[in-house]
């Protein structure tokens, strides 16, 4: 068995979606082209990790917007580019994220994510 099946087995217990901006012909079937996103990957297996535990806040006059950076370890064969939205299913929870920098391994590869949110002041 090699370290790359060691990876899938062990860490790889989560699941992810990709989807990318596409120019599509218009659903009119007129000569117009248009972006949508499209899933290009579904289901993955994967591992979403933190690292850094940077996290930016802002705040307005009604709530608290929060940024969190994290990591998608996942095969490196997966095509997951900058810009794509990726929804992880991670312990039961689904979460959307946006795919920043790559980084590829002969064995896995590791990618940027990161989402923006709001909290509401006190929660």
């Amino acid at each position: 068995m090699n370290l790359k099946s060691i990876l899938h087995l062990l860490l790889y217990k989560d699941k992810v979606t990709v989807y990318r901006l596409q120019r599509v012909r218009a659903e009119d079937g007129s000569d117009d082209y248009e972006e949508m996103e499209t899933p290009v990957a579904l289901d993955i297996p994967c591992k979403l990790s933190q690292y850094g535990k940077d996290i930016v806040l802002s705040k307005t006059d009604r709530a608290v917007d929060v940024t969190e950076n994290l990591r998608l370890c996942t095969d490196p064969d997966v095509d997951i580019r900058e810009g794509d939205r990726v929804d992880i299913k991670h312990e039961g929870v689904r979460l959307t994220l946006f795919a920043g920098a790559r980084f590829p391994y002969p064995t896995h590869q590791e990618i940027s994510v990161w989402r923006k949110r709001e909290a509401a002041h006190g929660a």
